[in-house]
């Protein structure tokens, strides 16, 4: 079965499989500080990471893939959703694909998952940042050319080669960092994972607001991808800044009391 940790190619069925690649994590991972606690980064090579978070009582909490690619977008952070109270260590934020000056608006709105947000402190928002963004794919379909894909849709309205759809911003309840798009294929190819041998694809792919990382789980890659090939599907969003963020300043208790007593 297809999930976030097989489409990077390690073998993870079953709470056994978890733990093996947590103890994999502990024994070769970077231990990297964190406000809540710290993580363990294990890089299982061509930019496949685990992220695995432990608390400052040294538990294991839980653990996050990510792949770091070749994409690069500029957004407009706009807002910081509250972490799982029983996990700090996690990170979701909102944000605007090509964003206009005041960063209210842009081409679409979208959330994203981010591994390392324990790294940073109290990040200042708004902000125009540089993401890496990659796409882990839950189901995807491939087509050779733009009137192929076309003739695949039988509705009066059609979707573009490049759109973006934030599907986890549609409906009630909390936002989630889920999307559907469509995109031409610019560079691909197979990678193998280090730690279990496994290959999966990747591809960057250009879509409506910029160019995307793309996983997928070889179970979901029924023909050969070329590049130039239009693929479109639904996926799960990870994110890493490539900018160092801007910071909340931290206020000045002494120097605003100084400055009351003075106007007095």
């Amino acid at each position: 079965m297809v999930n976030h940790m097989t489409t990077l190619g390690f073998r993870v069925h079953s709470p056994e499989d978890f733990e093996d690649i947590a103890e994999y994590a502990l024994s070769t991972g970077i231990r990297i500080k964190a406000t809540y606690g710290e993580y363990a980064l294990a890089l299982a090579g061509e930019g496949i990471e685990i992220w695995l978070q432990i608390d400052k009582k040294n538990q294991v909490i839980g653990l996050n893939p990510h792949f770091s690619g070749s994409s690069r977008m500029k957004i407009g952070l706009t807002a910081e959703l509250e972490p799982d109270e029983n996990n700090k260590l996690d990170g979701r934020f909102h944000a605007w694909a090509e964003p206009d000056e005041s960063m209210d608006s842009g081409i679409y709105p979208f959330v994203f998952d981010i591994p390392n947000r324990g790294v940073y402190g109290q990040i200042h928002i708004p902000q125009l940042i540089q993401v890496q963004l990659s796409a882990f794919a839950h189901e995807v379909t491939f087509y050779k050319d733009e009137e192929e894909f076309n003739l695949s849709q039988d509705s009066e309205y059609k979707f573009a080669v490049e759109s973006f759809v934030p599907s986890g911003l549609l409906g009630e309840g909390t936002p989630s960092a889920t999307a559907m798009f469509t995109g031409r294929i610019v560079e691909t190819a197979e990678i193998v994972n280090e730690q279990s041998k496994l290959r999966f694809t990747w591809a960057l792919v250009k879509t409506l607001g910029g160019e995307v990382d793309v996983v997928i789980d070889p179970e979901l890659v029924n023909q050969e991808m070329v590049v130039g090939d239009i693929i479109t599907g639904s996926f799960w969003l990870s994110a890493k800044f490539q900018d160092e963020p801007i910071m909340k300043k931290k206020s000045n208790v002494i120097n605003r009391i100084f400055g009351r007593n003075k106007e007095k």
